[in-house]
């Protein structure tokens, strides 16, 4: 017997060995919640070739798309994220999915953070389209709801400050087109269809920058973690969103849905794309190392600035750690239940409230 349980526990030991090295030979994957051509993989596969110039190992990528990124992000909460050499992308849609959509079963405060690219989303007009005439608002895009909230204040102006008021401005005075994604978008509003534009900062430079009948209405802005909320873009000096809206109305933003819009906006654009590891990944504070040397060297800083619309800034590791929990700080119940209703009502999201995220 002592023989027996002796052998057993070598091999018990040689299992792990063995499992130990094979993991440590095996190549790092990174999972992408998306299809292959989408925004964020386009993004993703740019800073995965730099990152790739910095990492010793090799690195693969295996895509999961479906159903908002839940399907891909659920896999790696319950499963993919245990492997050591597992690494997920995440977007704007992502970070947003948390904080109201049914069915999410992944949470950040779960990972380690590699790194998160700062970034803006812009909203640009139509240059024939005066927003305080009499022509209405045509636009769509779905996924994007707490940009589009944005659209909709800026266009209806303050009124008073509650969602009825606003459902009713949409009503009245605009024409919303359901079912449209970003290329769609963009599509349609390069052809005149849609007198709005709302995309990433790589879209708006490569595309709608570039054209005559279109320029720039307002941006979101840009998350900065010193201040913990959003400020304005350096590369677009005077059209944040707050400096617009006093410009155009005579008034700062407030009220019921300028708190869920901001709710929303920052918690999409502050983690829009980032990369990180399981807590406690003991492959994490060298994947940052090289995410620092990677930002370091100059070739591929001006390649992911090209790709990603400009020079953004990052926080790697901790800081972006910090990100998460300083948002969750400003989650409180009677944002989140509006953010679910504003969500339902206007867009058909399959929202709910989850006080969950009140602890």
């Amino acid at each position: 017997n002592k023989g027996k349980q002796h052998m057993k526990k070598l091999l018990t030991l040689v299992a792990v060995m063995i499992f130990t090295v094979t993991s440590a030979l095996a190549d790092y994957t990174i999972y992408l919640p998306t299809k292959p051509g989408s925004g964020l993989d386009t993004w993703a596969q740019v800073i995965i070739k730099e990152l790739k110039k910095h990492v010793d190992e090799p690195i693969v990528t295996q895509h999961i798309p479906g159903a908002r990124h839940l399907v891909g992000m659920n896999k790696w909460q319950k499963d993919n994220r245990f492997n050591n050499k597992a690494i997920t992308v995440t977007g704007g849609t992502t970070s947003l999915n948390t904080l109201v959509v049914k069915g999410v079963e992944y949470d950040y405060t779960t990972w380690d953070a590699l790194g998160v690219q700062l970034l803006d989303i812009f909203i640009g007009k139509a240059k024939t389209w005066d927003p305080l005439g009499d022509v209405k608002m045509v636009f769509g895009n779905d996924h994007a709801a707490g940009d589009v909230t944005g659209m909709i204040l800026m266009y209806c102006g303050p009124l008073d400050g509650k969602m009825t008021s606003y459902k009713k401005c949409i009503d009245e005075r605009m024409t919303y087109v359901k079912g449209v994604g970003d290329k769609e978008g963009t599509l349609m509003f390069m052809r005149g269809e849609f007198n709005i534009f709302r995309g990433n900062p790589t879209a708006w430079t490569k595309k709608i920058a570039k054209i005559d009948t279109g320029e720039l209405w307002f941006t979101q802005g840009v998350y900065v973690p010193d201040n913990k909320s959003t400020s304005e873009n350096k590369f677009a000096i005077g059209y944040a969103f707050d400096t617009v809206f006093e410009k155009t109305w005579g008034v700062k933003p407030s009220g019921e849905l300028y708190d869920v819009y901001r709710l929303a906006q920052t918690q999409n654009d502050a983690l829009q794309k980032g990369l990180w590891v399981n807590k406690g990944n003991p492959n994490r504070d060298k994947l940052v190392a090289a995410f620092k040397k990677m930002l370091a060297d100059t070739e591929s800083r001006a390649i992911i600035a090209k790709a990603s619309g400009g020079d953004y800034n990052w926080a790697l590791g901790e800081e972006a750690d910090q990100i998460v929990l300083d948002l969750r700080a400003n989650y409180t119940e009677k944002k989140l239940k509006d953010l679910a209703w504003w969500f339902n009502t206007i867009f058909g999201w399959k929202a709910e409230f989850k006080p969950e995220l009140l602890k």
